[in-house]
């Protein structure tokens, strides 16, 4: 099973989200670029009355097998639904990656 499938089940087990949009940005990096680099975006009920660093510590955690594993970078995306509705339903883009060997 990919790291991606991985992380989508563990996100929708456990986060029941309304929105997910995980995107493996591996190639954008240098180094290994198979599966090391994700941009997550998740839109979730769980977050509501959740500053954004406990959300992200939330979703690190639900993570840490794979971070053990080699999951080098992961660009967390975390809304309530209403921020998400607010937000016009987009998150920012990934900035580019100043490591990148093209």
């Amino acid at each position: 099973m990919s790291r991606a499938i991985r992380i989508r089940t563990a996100i929708e087990t456990h986060l029941a989200p309304s929105h997910l949009d995980l995107q493996n940005e591996s190639h954008m990096h240098a180094g290994d670029r198979t599966e090391s680099h994700f941009r997550l975006v998740v839109v979730s009920e769980r977050f509501a009355g959740a500053g954004l660093l406990a959300r992200h510590r939330l979703v690190q955690d639900l993570l840490q097998q794979e971070r053990d594993a080699g999951l080098h970078a992961l660009a967390l995306h975390t809304y309530t639904p209403e921020e998400w509705r607010v937000k016009g339903e987009a998150a920012p883009a990934s900035p580019a990656c100043a490591g990148h060997n093209a």
